[in-house]
């Protein structure tokens, strides 16, 4: 399979382009170069110019949308926000468009479980559940992006697969860490998480209910607040699951 995959310089781009190394052949887009290995090419480029993103999606079987935010943001916060803002929203429309010109038949897009940070954490949600996204940008902009997603798998034929990633970590970093975190998701689970989501081809499906998914993407904490069974019915099998952390008293729930 032929596949694009953005955000490709970040730590979760490459731990991804490791987990579909074998197998297919990747383009790996960003704003900056990114060091590609066989079967991999580095495109550079901005979400936000039309031209290189149409000439970066032709030909492809797959688009992966980590939802990565692009390196070397602006220190200034204004700054930094209408970047995110512009990089999740006019770069998913303009990445979708070209991605719908070009009949990509499948779509993977990064979004965070972020969007479900108001809920206590005594109560268990699936991808039901109404999020309640902050005006952090961080996590605003990946919520609008799913918007954007949902409205193109309305009127395209493409199968459209939204992820809400937890925290990604690698579970090694945080070993030390006294409290855990109900949200952690390991780097290398994440990746597994958009492997699976690949194959997954719904892009003939009649409705579009039927070309939409949504699943959340943590680790398997025994009575964690985010539900998974959506994604392991997808394949999803992670295998960090911070057991540490996870004492009878602390993090668990009854």
């Amino acid at each position: 399979m032929d596949i694009l995959i953005t955000g490709a310089s970040s730590a979760l781009g490459r731990a991804v382009a490791a987990e579909l190394a074998d197998g297919h052949k990747l383009r790996l887009f960003d704003s900056t170069s990114v060091d590609a290995g066989d079967n991999a090419r580095s495109i550079e480029g901005e979400l936000t110019d039309p031209k290189v993103v149409w000439e970066a999606v032709r030909g492809v079987d797959a688009i992966l949308h980590l939802g990565e935010p692009p390196p070397a943001l602006p220190t200034d916060v204004l700054a930094r926000d209408e970047v995110l803002l512009d990089h999740a929203t006019r770069g998913t429309h303009v990445l979708f468009s070209a991605a719908v010109d070009a009949r990509v038949q499948r779509f993977v897009f990064g979004s965070t479980l972020e969007v479900f940070d108001d809920y206590p954490d005594d109560v268990y949600i699936s991808e039901n559940w109404k999020p309640l996204p902050s005006t952090r940008m961080e996590v605003m902009s990946r919520y609008l992006g799913e918007g954007i997603c949902r409205c193109f798998v309305r009127d395209s034929r493409i199968g459209v697969t939204v992820l809400r990633l937890g925290r990604v970590v690698l579970e090694e970093e945080v070993e030390d860490v006294e409290e855990g975190d109900l949200m952690w998701v390991d780097r290398r689970d994440a990746a597994s998480a958009f492997a699976c989501a690949l194959r997954r081809n719904t892009c003939q499906a009649l409705t579009w209910s039927g070309r939409w998914g949504l699943f959340h993407i943590c680790a398997p904490i025994h009575n964690g607040k985010f539900l998974i069974a959506a994604a392991e019915k997808m394949g999803y099998a992670p295998e960090r699951s911070f057991a540490r952390h996870w004492r009878p008293t602390a993090g668990a729930m009854t």
